[in-house]
Order: C-alpha cells, then structure tokens, then sequence
C-alpha cells in the first residue's frame, strides 16, 4: 500500500501551485481536459509504471483500481477540479521508504510519455512538472542535495520539462555533506540491488547496482561488481568523452563501400539490383548486401570511424555497415541516462550508463550482425553489420541496391538483414552494367533481451 501511495502522492506538489493556476477564466482542469482527460493519462501513466523495470518491483503488490482512482482524486484536486484527495499526507506515506533519485526521476519519465502521448501542451506540462520538481526534496530521501553529488541521477529533472531542485546543502561543510548524501543514496540502491538478486531480479539487480555505481564510481563498487554482473557482457570501462550537442543527428542507416572509398580509380563494371523477402518487396528496413571474389582472394577494407547517436530514445543509424576493425562511437543526447549493449557473438560488451552529452567507443574485430539494445529501454534496438568483405551496399526503402565500381569478375553475393535467413549466390559481373534479382527467405527479428538473455516486451 505504501508503494501504491507513492506513486500517487507525488501529484501533491501541483496542488501549492497549480490549484488556481489560470488561463483566460479556465482552470487548469478545465485546459487539461476535464476528468476524462486525465483519467486516459492516469490508465497510460500506470501502464508505463508497470512496464518500467526500474521501479515496477514497488509496484507487485499494489492495488492497482486504487491507484488509478488516488491518481486521479489528485490531479483532479491539485488542477482546481471538483475533486477531493482522500488519500494520506505526504510526509506520511513517505516516511522511511528510502526513495532515491533515479527512482523519482524515472517515475517522471513515465509520467511525462504519457503527458507526451496525449499532446498536453508545453504551457500545461510545464504547470504540472514544476511544481513536483519542487517537491523532490520531500519525496526522495537525504533530499535534492543527493541527486547531484557525484554526478548522479538528476538527469530526469532535466526530462521534466525544466523542473529544479532546492534544500540543497550550503556552507563550508556543502561538499562534504554532498558526498555524505551520494553515499547514502549509493548504499540505498546497492541494498535494493541486493534484494533483487536474491529474489532473483538479476536484471533489476543490475540496474540498480550500475545506478549505485554512477553515483560513486566504479573502483568504490569493484569488489562487488561481479556478484551482479556474471551472466551479463563484458563492462567496457574506458573514459567517458564528452560530445558536442551541435552534433548533428544521424540517418536512419548508413553503410556504403563506394562512399568510403571517394578517390579510388573507378572500375569498369557495376551491378543493381533489388532484394525481395519471400518473392514481396523487401520493405523500408534496409538489409546489407556484400560482394566478394569468389576465389576468396581480396584485401579487406581499412577501417572507418562511425557515429551511432542516442538520442529520442532511439538508436540512429538503425542499421550501420562497417568493415572490420572499426570503431563505433555511441554518444547519448538524450536528457536521460542510456546504456548500450550487446549480447552477440561477433561483439559482447556493455558500455554502462551514461548521461547527456557522454560517449563511449567499442572496435568491432569480428565479422557479423551484432545486435544493440539498451538496458534501460526496451524499445531502442540497432544492429551494427560488421563485414570482411570488400564491396558493401544497404538497400533503399524498396529493397534496390547498387555497387557503382567493381573489376569484372565472378562473385559471391550475400545479405544480412534482421527479417531474412543468411543468403548467398553467384554472380557474374560484365565490364558493363550488370542487374541481378534476389529473393530471400523471411524470419522474425531477432527478440529482444536483456543483458542476462532473458526475452523482453519492446
């Protein structure tokens, strides 16, 4: 019941600021909709808290009816609707619960989907969010002071909509009494990670132990990091740099050997084509087709440097070829930590969590389809298609394909794509234009999982 309240009594803080907040002779409720309006956003906000897997295990034995209706009891109250909250005082439900700021700021998160969602507008959203920025201090415990010592959590405030913090510490003593709350809220979380794992929440386990990590450093936490971290891809540890937000965004896919190759003499030969799934236009995803000698004879490419951003809770480049040996870096421009990880095995590794404007690099040394997700959200997925080959083209939104430059020779043609099996053929290229047909057996994409394999929702 007390997890339940939680998530309901957070709403309190609109209630100081946005009772009697007005827009011409309307209310807040009125703007916001009325009740009917907020109850959709209550039923989406919930659902989100269901699904997030940072905070949903306070949620397992909640009363779920009773929840929606304190929710909206609340928003309908704190927006100046007819409406009574008939649920405890704040300082109540919050007394001993040990709520920390990645908790809090996640919880946001949600709420501002579902505010998203249904178009609130900003002037709206903004009523509602900065009031409960306000009341961070009296929500988490050890106050705002803890979400910004050692570089932590605060990253949700920012996701808010611009909602701030107060309370914190000042003084000589400031920077001690900063650190002295970071490391409460570290012991907190890695106490909750411990309860996790024993239930045997390795996944949550893990996130709130990298969570605990953030806050304190990994060296502070090394000792302990494999109880959590065996079963999971290898933690990449190299320096966090930072990139600039003027970086520009990133295409939808990205991979051409042509293009990386702008100043070589050109051949004489080259070959369209187009790629069909099971005799059907292959679709907007783009698959990779490579070209190969088929003696087995060539020089393999010299490696690139490439970019996949992070940025809308989305991977761009979905899909990224690059020749082997090369280095990618993931740089997050979301106002939210991200994770990158991979569980395949042509590369292995988790890059940890990182906040705005952070980047971390991974070369790719082997050939293959490597799968990216994010630990943190289920929905993001990527794939990195790292090839030996010499000649690498990505299909257009109708599945055509074109290698501009190539000897006359006879090759061996494949792809890679996460909608069909493996495929090769032989082709034949004339010192002329060439065009070829290939047709290719359709499968499901590969599920999603999380960092110990375990099959997630999207």
């Amino acid at each position: 019941m007390r997890a339940m309240l939680w998530a309901a009594v957070f709403m309190l803080g609109c209630a100081a600021t946005s009772a009697n907040a007005k827009s011409g002779d309307k209310s807040l409720y009125e703007r916001l909709g009325k009740k009917e309006a907020i109850t959709a956003v209550v039923d989406d906000f919930v659902a989100n808290l269901a699904a997030d897997t940072r905070i949903n295990s306070f949620f397992a034995k909640t009363d779920i009816p009773k929840l929606k209706r304190l929710l909206v009891e609340q928003i309908c109250q704190a927006t100046g609707g007819p409406c009574t909250y008939t649920g405890r005082d704040m300082r109540t439900v919050h007394d001993g619960m040990n709520i920390t700021g990645p908790q809090f700021d996640a919880l946001v998160q949600d709420l501002v989907k579902s505010l998203d969602k249904f178009k609130v507008p900003s002037r709206e959203k903004g009523e509602l969010l900065g009031a409960l920025g306000g009341m961070k201090p009296a929500i988490v415990d050890n106050g705002a002071a803890v979400a910004r010592a050692g570089g932590g959590a605060a990253a949700g405030g920012a996701a808010a909509g611009g909602a701030t913090t107060h309370g914190a510490p000042s003084g000589a003593s400031a920077p001690a009494l900063e650190r002295a709350a970071a490391l409460r809220e570290a012991a907190a979380l890695l106490d909750k990670a411990a309860q996790a794992k024993d239930r045997g929440q390795r996944n949550l386990a893990e996130q709130l132990f990298s969570s605990a990590e953030v806050i304190v450093g990994a060296e502070a936490l090394g000792d302990v990091a494999s109880l959590f971290r065996d079963g999971a891809p290898p933690r990449v540890t190299t320096p966090l740099v930072q990139m600039p937000m003027s970086t520009p965004r990133q295409p939808a896919a990205v991979g051409n050997s042509d293009d990386d190759s702008p100043d070589a003499k050109p051949k004489r030969g080259s070959l369209s084509g187009v790629l069909q799934i099971d005799g059907k236009p292959f679709g907007a995803e783009p698959a990779v087709i490579t070209l190969e000698p088929a003696s087995g004879r060539f020089t393999r490419r010299t490696p690139v440097h490439r970019v996949v951003e992070q940025r809308g809770r989305e991977f761009a480049p979905h899909v990224l070829a690059v020749p082997t040996g090369s280095t990618v870096a993931f740089p997050n421009f979301d106002s939210i930590f991200h994770n990158v990880f991979s569980r395949s095995e042509a590369a292995a590794f988790d890059l940890g969590n990182y906040r705005n404007g952070q980047s971390r690099e991974f070369t790719f040394t082997r050939d293959g389809i490597v799968h990216l997700g994010c630990n943190l959200h289920s929905n993001m997925s990527a794939y990195v298609v790292v090839v030996s080959q010499p000649h690498y083209v990505l299909t257009d939104a109708s599945g055509h394909f074109k290698f501009r430059s190539l000897e006359p020779g006879r090759y061996k043609m494949r792809v890679f794509s996460e909608h069909s099996e493996p495929a090769v053929q032989e082709v034949v290229v004339k010192p002329t234009a060439n065009e070829v047909a290939f047709d290719v057996h359709g499968h499901a994409p590969t599920p999603l999982t999380d960092k110990f394999g375990v099959a997630r929702a999207r």
